[in-house]
């Protein structure tokens, strides 16, 4: 009989140790090949989102929408309903479709409550699996409001793009981590490096009292540098790119490499807005 010949059990592990070094060499290419690609996947999402805004504009006299409709006097049909009190992500369906589709839902009341978000455009690939992945008010990417739209207390609306003087250095939409850490709680708005108060500001956008707060007061809703240590931004004229907080005005914290936190109300010189004010210079409180 033919003598079949089997590995040693030194064999068996020499064979187990190579496995095992392959797999370490190719994991950390495999998770940088997988982080470029959802960047790429979020700067095409912000591209459509701010091809959907161009489109808005166009139809509407060059009005950006509001930040969010508070006193109710532009609810939007929506398919067959309407929906109320609407934030900006309601606004630029042109192109890319309603944030929450309306075919799920049998009735206005339905439809009212859902806050949900079932559009990939709207949804960064890297925040899928957290908390707010999919919720309207706490997920991907936050509107440039203080100085596009209407300022926390209704100010700076109806607001005109012809304002804006400098669209190829003006962020428009961006990955926003809102006042929650690592993310949420307010995230559809996106705060500068400090208050806009040329334009009427006077608080930063969180609201909720649910809000962890900090020295008494109810923190901001900065850029989220989610990619490799950049936030993806689009700017007026519809390009894309990522920066560091830096290179977006902010100030950093070096034990929590995170933006200076600041209290929902601070009014201060610390940061840089020349990308957020429109007119391709800073502002000075």
């Amino acid at each position: 009989m033919k003598k079949i010949k089997a590995f040693t059990l030194i064999e068996l592990l020499v064979v187990i140790s190579i496995i095992a070094v392959l797999v370490s060499i190719m994991m950390p290419a495999l998770s940088k090949a997988r982080a470029s690609a959802q960047r790429i996947v979020c700067l095409n999402n912000l591209r459509n989102l701010g091809m959907g805004m161009e489109f808005y504009l166009q139809e509407n006299n060059e009005i950006f929408p509001p930040d969010r409709d508070r006193a109710n006097i532009m609810p939007i049909n929506v398919g067959k309903f309407i929906r109320y009190q609407p934030r900006w992500i309601w606004f630029i369906d042109y192109g890319v479709g309603h944030v929450i589709s309306p075919e799920k839902y049998a009735t206005q009341e339905e439809f009212s409550a859902a806050l949900d978000m079932d559009n990939e455009y709207f949804i960064c690939p890297t925040v899928k699996g957290a908390k707010f992945m999919r919720s309207i008010r706490n997920g991907s990417y936050g509107f440039n409001y203080q100085y596009l739209s209407n300022t926390r207390g209704n100010c700076n609306f109806p607001n005109k793009a012809t304002r804006v003087k400098s669209p190829l250095s003006t962020i428009l939409f961006g990955d926003s981590r809102g006042a929650g850490i690592p993310h949420g709680e307010h995230a559809y708005l996106m705060d500068p490096p400090k208050m806009a108060t040329s334009r009427g500001a006077n608080k930063f956008s969180p609201a909720a009292k649910d809000i962890i707060p900090i020295g008494g007061a109810e923190k901001y809703s900065p850029a989220d540098a989610r990619h490799g240590n950049k936030a993806n931004m689009v700017y007026m004229d519809g390009h894309a790119s990522a920066f560091t907080y830096e290179e977006l005005g902010y100030v950093v914290d070096p034990e929590t490499e995170r933006p200076i936190e600041k209290a929902n109300t601070l009014i201060d010189n610390i940061g840089n807005n020349r990308m957020w004010t429109g007119i391709g210079r800073d502002e000075h409180n």
